[in-house]
């Protein structure tokens, strides 16, 4: 069972409308103890849902399945070689692109909320690919709903599962949460091969990658479209691995929760217990020169206060003997 933050993260939305939709009786829930919970099971069915477009409540929005790639992908927003060597560099050079073109019209905002999405936990996943985007989607701030893709030759460390460098890039400017879930699975789907990550990695034009992100995109997008077969068969899934990814970062962010309330817990406790063991030590120390200071009782021994001096040794105090009798004449 998953929580609201979990599920959040999860889906890669913002909490706030994960809280909307939920709230709104879109997405599947149960109440445990007055709070929402969420089962991972109804919540795929509930993705692949999205995935298929069967959603008519956002009628005025584009349906994800059925926009194009290359409306989303111009010719501008490939960048071959990035120069950035951070990843706080990478998000900016890459939203710089979509400002300077006119499709991003707050850049600060969107860098920051960028940042903000990855210091929850890294979009990066294995093989070298990073979906970057925002958790909220501001509607005012970006002109029209783009991907941008950056190619680093040298790698960046971004904090992948595998714990090796990222090399290709594609920050998510969607405008529409209706467009999020159904790009995102797309793009996964498209690159789930390791042969097309290598050639999207070695292509030395723009316009290569650009062609072979579309052909890929164009045959997930073909399984669906198929006429010659069945709906159940090339109804679109969101990628299985996707999701195993992203409940590992979950499992993995428990992990250091757990350690990280240890740790302050062990800030908290240790000057408590040194505090307690030198008061212990000093009510002893106390109680200790009291009873030397205190007069003995009539009639004990005196005490010894020469070193080395042995009770057997002291010199008791003899009683005086009576006169002997004298005996009479």
């Amino acid at each position: 069972m998953l929580t609201i933050h979990e599920l959040a993260v999860y889906l890669h939305l913002d909490e706030a409308t994960v809280t909307k939709l939920v709230s709104s009786g879109k997405i599947p829930s149960v109440t445990v103890e007055r709070q929402w919970r969420f089962k991972r099971q109804a919540i795929d069915q509930w993705i692949e849902e999205q995935l298929v477009g069967e959603d008519e409540s956002f009628a005025d929005v584009p349906d994800g399945m059925k926009l194009p790639l290359e409306d989303l992908l111009p010719d501008q927003a490939i960048i071959p070689t990035l120069r950035a060597r951070t990843p706080v560099g990478v998000i900016e050079e890459l939203a710089a692109r979509a400002y300077t073109n006119g499709w991003l019209m707050d850049k600060p905002w969107f860098v920051g909320a960028v940042v903000e999405r990855e210091s929850l936990s890294s979009t990066a996943m294995e093989g070298g690919v990073a979906f970057l985007h925002t958790r909220a989607k501001d509607k005012g701030k970006i002109g029209r709903p783009f991907v941008i893709v950056g190619r680093s030759w040298e790698g960046i460390m971004f904090g992948a599962p595998d714990n090796n460098p990222t090399y290709l890039f594609f920050l998510l400017g969607l405008k529409y949460d209706r467009l999020h879930l159904p790009i995102l699975g797309r793009l996964a789907r498209a690159l789930r091969n390791p042969a097309t990550i290598a050639k999207l990695r070695a292509l030395s034009s723009p316009d290569q990658v650009r062609a072979l992100l579309l052909k890929e995109d164009a045959e997930v997008r073909g399984g669906r479209i198929d006429s010659l077969q069945p709906a159940a068969a090339f109804a679109p899934r969101l990628d299985r691995q996707l999701r195993l990814r992203a409940i590992r970062r979950l499992q993995s962010q428990k992990k250091a929760d757990v350690i990280t309330q240890e740790k302050r817990q062990a800030a908290i406790d240790g000057p408590k217990a040194k505090k307690a063991a030198a008061k212990a030590k000093k009510a002893a120390a106390n109680a200790l020169k009291a009873s030397l200071a205190a007069p003995a009782p009539v009639g004990a021994a005196p005490a010894v206060a020469a070193k080395g001096v042995s009770a057997a040794k002291v010199a008791k105090p003899s009683a005086a003997k009576p006169a002997a009798a004298k005996p009479k004449r």
